[in-house]
């Protein structure tokens, strides 16, 4: 019997061995995550093959936007998740003043989805789509920009029915007047809207690091209150930060100066996205293409920038030098929701007012409204600003009135309407 339970216990063991030999091939041979992994927000940057230091991040936690296979693949070794990323979203649609035919659409979508899948090894790839034109545009289109309106419109459906999902990159604000408005609600049902904020690194520097930072969340809350004051998601919303060379980015700054602007732009990217909720944070700049001037900085940005979202993504104190500002800390803000002010300046013909806004209520809509019989009657629109005080005349004739600023709502997390308290005003 003592035989018979030893060699019960050696087949044992010898089974257990087995067994674990086997997972540990198995955990060996598993390929890594392809797909980028839902986060809010999820932090991409652009990394193909024009990008001379890319591998950089290549590595577990990071995602990359690529549109070639052996980049993704080495991307994928590396353990980094991977977006595709279509340098032309003119070769599908066409441009506002010559959209492409609309029965080209279809098949476009298909060699798109096709290549994303491709590239990302992913059923449900994230696909940049680079870029919209002609976002300024206001309604009434002209004949072809609505066709072109429709061709994008149809695209991302179209992409979105095939199980991706399209970031729609737009480079300036966009007209979200009357049927415009429309028409990005549309959009944002099947697509994120990625606003591109690229501010010249020279301007920063010249504010100074707290100025710049305050600057840059402005700059940030309106882009993205561009889209959650007509009612798109706030997580159908995304940031696009821009880190080339030269205009809208370096712009000639020492090396030492520039690092100091890459810290800032994502501390404040970080915090924005965090407060609001958006869906993604994009980083371009980081490739040489042909003919463009070599900037020996960049691989150097790139880690500040790494380092500013999470320090143990690279070491920047000593990549950046001795010179470098290894803090994190940003200028301290006021609480946003019911920190506005409406005042009284002056009771005379025509009337002063003043209104005041924090600076986390930067672009929300609010409106002065005068209490009547049948309740609250807006007599101006505003888009609050915290730089300065807004200050207006409103035409109110002699007697007593009830006043109080209306802010209203937005698609975001704390974004609900508020307004102050009644003001009364005797105007003589």
């Amino acid at each position: 019997m003592r035989e018979l339970r030893f060699a019960i216990l050696v087949v044992a063991a010898a089974a257990a061995v087995v067994v674990a030999a086997s997972a540990s091939a198995s955990q060996a041979a598993a390929p890594a995550a392809s797909c980028v992994e839902p986060a809010q927000p999820a932090w991409i940057d652009y990394a193909d093959k024009w990008v001379p230091f890319r591998r950089l991040f290549f590595r577990p936690g990071l995602a990359v936007a690529l549109a070639h296979t052996a980049p993704a693949a080495d991307a994928r070794s590396g353990g980094a998740q991977v977006a595709y990323w279509d340098m032309s979203l003119k070769a599908a649609v066409g441009t506002p003043s010559h959209p492409a035919d609309s029965s080209t659409v279809t098949h476009a979508v298909a060699l798109l989805a096709a290549a994303a899948v491709k590239v990302t090894a992913c059923d449900a790839p994230i696909v940049a789509l680079n870029e919209l034109y002609g976002s300024r545009l206001r309604s009434p289109w002209s004949r072809t920009n609505a066709r072109y309106r429709a061709n994008v419109l149809e695209l991302v459906r179209a992409l979105a029915q095939r199980g991706v999902q399209p970031r729609v990159f737009i480079s300036e604000s966009a007209a979200t007047g009357r049927a415009a408005a429309n028409w990005w609600r549309s959009v944002a049902e099947a697509a994120t809207i990625v606003r591109e904020v690229y501010v010249p690194g020279p301007a920063l520097q010249a504010l100074g690091p707290s100025g710049a930072t305050i600057y840059l969340r402005f700059q940030l809350r309106r882009a993205v209150r561009n889209f959650t004051t007509i009612g798109i998601p706030s997580s159908r919303v995304g940031l696009a930060l821009g880190f080339h060379s030269g205009r809208g980015g370096r712009g000639g700054l020492s090396a030492a100066r520039w690092f100091g602007v890459v810290k800032r732009e994502g501390l404040a990217a970080r915090q924005v996205a965090g407060e609001l909720g958006l869906d993604s944070v994009w980083s371009w700049g980081w490739a040489s293409f042909a003919g463009a001037p070599r900037d020996p900085a960049k691989a150097d940005a790139a880690c500040v920038y790494l380092w500013t979202r999470d320090p143990s993504l690279c070491n920047a104190p000593t990549v950046a030098g001795r010179g470098f500002d290894s803090s994190r800390a940003q200028p301290a803000e006021g609480v946003g929701r019911g920190n506005a002010r409406l005042r009284v300046l002056s009771a005379r013909h025509p009337v002063w007012l003043e209104v005041r806004a924090a600076a986390k209520l930067t672009a929300r809509v609010a409106y002065i409204q005068q209490r009547r019989a049948g309740g609250w009657n807006s007599l101006r629109r505003l888009i609050l600003a915290p730089f300065h005080p807004l200050r207006m005349r409103v035409p109110l004739p002699t007697g007593s009135h009830v006043l109080r600023l209306y802010v209203a709502a937005e698609s975001a997390p704390g974004g609900a309407a508020f307004s102050t308290p009644a003001l009364a005003v005797r105007v003589h």
